[in-house]
């Protein structure tokens, strides 16, 4: 490859990567239900000093609310760009915007310690064009944070493991620590380091016991942090832990389903084993094997590889939690691409061909073998303009009184809306998720209803008409609401006695306000 295209890649790939991380943040995505949680719990510790989620706008709060899925790792630093700046999405994305790129820095670093440079960074375009990491990883969620803490695990493991030094263990250990307070389910990501240890120390036993303990002392210290906080604010330790006890436990129905519901999901099956992604990575993983031997580092590896693989199979089919499998496979299914690539060019029908003309042949390889869904994400990245959430707060502001009580399933609204009183659905939890049927359980209250609130209005969106639909039936929501207006996806009802009545009258508010 010429000297000027070696220069020129590198600064073409990163700069894609920055400008799909920060474009348009305040757009797209639109906001919805998992992120108004976050985004919410953030506002109210930056603006009251409270890590705590809404339950009625606008000082009803839940310190630590089990919804509140996410970690500090995420959390803290949104709250800290709302207290320097202001609460509005777009600063929370912004944080969120960092960690992506720091994810796709740490995956090509990572790639570096065991491939060449292009393997490495055609890992970095294969995740951001093949995967949803952009849909994830724009929006204050707590995946795409833990996944850059677990990449930098894998970053100081690796070197570790080929330098010799505890301190890059240490770190690695903070950083697998830091993975789990963004998202528990990461303490998973232990097993893998302390196996390779194991072997490769297994004869040595004092050094094994000093980078054992390395490691866990600096997995442990970011947790333990974590949790004298947690028990600052709960009133002592035991509540802290019966708090973390209780939370996985509602929460446990999304991972390990067949001992949680007695079932696989058999989507999950269905979209990683047919995902080109993984299946090249698997492919250009057995001819790295092949092509270089073993080594501490591919076996380490390799340990991430099935443990995430079996993860996902074991979870519900939420593709987001197929990520950290996706993005492991990536680097090897660049070295297979470029294996690929330099077969033919070395091939007697391509031998004189230009160099650009080996490059797109690779191109069109690529085009043909993966699913680009960056294609779907980018134009609305580029053109998407002010969404449905916004559009129904803008018209409620400018509509409907401050003092009315609004009841709603859509958390988005509380976040956005600082000016109108909410009361938000308590806390239900997943217990079975398919395309067909959802169940849902609330550990608090049995069955809602919510027609005793006696809001004046009920908001239903696309939550409320589909997930929640069995916690807000129509029949109920016909008997005691009538339908006023219809913003996109949103349907504002008012109560049939309400006071509201006149007002709405006298606005003159017809059955749609698109």
């Amino acid at each position: 490859m010429p000297r000027y295209a070696t220069r020129l890649v590198p600064i073409l790939v990163w700069t894609i990567v920055i400008f799909c991380s920060f474009h348009n943040l305040r757009n797209f995505p639109t906001i919805w239900w998992d992120e108004a949680i976050f985004s919410e719990t953030a506002a109210n510790l930056a603006q009251k000093g409270r890590y705590a989620f809404t339950i009625e706008s606008p000082d009803k709060l839940s310190d630590f609310d089990y919804r509140i899925s996410a970690g500090p790792v995420i959390i803290a630093p949104v709250a800290l760009a709302y207290y320097l700046f202001e609460v509005d999405i777009f600063y929370g994305r912004l944080v969120a915007g960092v960690f992506l790129c720091l994810a796709f820095v740490l995956l090509y670093l990572s790639a570096r310690c065991l491939l060449p440079r292009g393997p490495s960074l055609l890992s970095v375009l294969l995740t951001l064009g093949t995967t949803d990491i952009l849909y994830w990883g724009r929006s204050v969620m707590g995946d795409i944070p833990a996944i850059t803490c677990f990449l930098g695990g894998i970053f100081f493991v690796l070197k570790g493991l080929q330098e010799e030094r505890r301190s890059c263990m240490w770190a690695a250990g903070c950083c697998l620590g830091l993975a789990v307070a963004a998202k528990e389910f990461y303490g998973l990501a232990l097993f893998p380091v302390l196996a390779i240890l194991f072997w490769t120390y297994r004869r040595r036993l004092l050094e094994l016991t000093k980078t054992a303990g390395v490691l866990l002392l600096g997995f442990f210290l970011p947790l333990a942090v974590y949790l004298i906080v947690k028990a600052f604010i709960l009133g002592g330790l035991l509540p802290a832990l019966n708090h973390f006890y209780v939370q996985k436990k509602l929460l446990c129905h999304e991972f390990f389903t067949p001992m949680t519901i007695g079932r696989f999901y058999p989507e999950s099956f269905a979209y990683l084993l047919t995902h080109p992604l993984f299946i090249t990575g698997l492919i250009g993983f057995w001819l790295y094997q092949r092509r270089n031997g073993w080594s501490p580092s591919l076996r380490y590896w390799l340990g991430n590889l099935s443990l995430w693989g079996v993860f996902y199979l074991l979870a519900v089919y939420w593709q987001r939690f197929a990520l950290p499998v996706l993005i492991l496979s990536s680097p090897f299914a660049g070295y297979l691409l470029i294996a690929t690539f330099n077969a033919l060019s070395e091939a007697a029908a391509l031998r004189r061909f230009p160099m650009w003309a080996k490059i797109s042949v690779l191109s069109m390889m690529i085009a043909l073998v993966f699913p680009l869904s960056i294609f779907s994400y980018l134009p609305r990245i580029m053109n998407s303009a002010d969404d449905s959430p916004h559009k129904l707060v803008d018209y409620l502001q400018r509509s409907i009184p401050n003092d009315v009580l609004i009841e709603t399933p859509e958390y988005e609204l509380v976040f956005l809306d600082d000016e109108h009183r909410y009361h938000l659905m308590p806390a239900f939890y997943f217990v079975e998720s398919t395309p067909d049927k959802i169940v849902l359980h609330s550990p608090e209250t049995g069955r809602y209803d919510f027609a005793k609130v006696k809001a004046d209005l009920l908001i239903l969106g696309s939550f409320g008409k589909s997930v929640f639909r069995q916690i807000y039936p129509w029949s109920q929501v016909r008997r005691y609401y009538k339908k006023i207006s219809t913003i996109d996806y949103y349907d504002i009802y008012l109560r049939r006695d309400s006071n509201l009545g006149r007002q709405v009258q006298a606005l003159g508010l017809g059955p749609s306000a698109r």
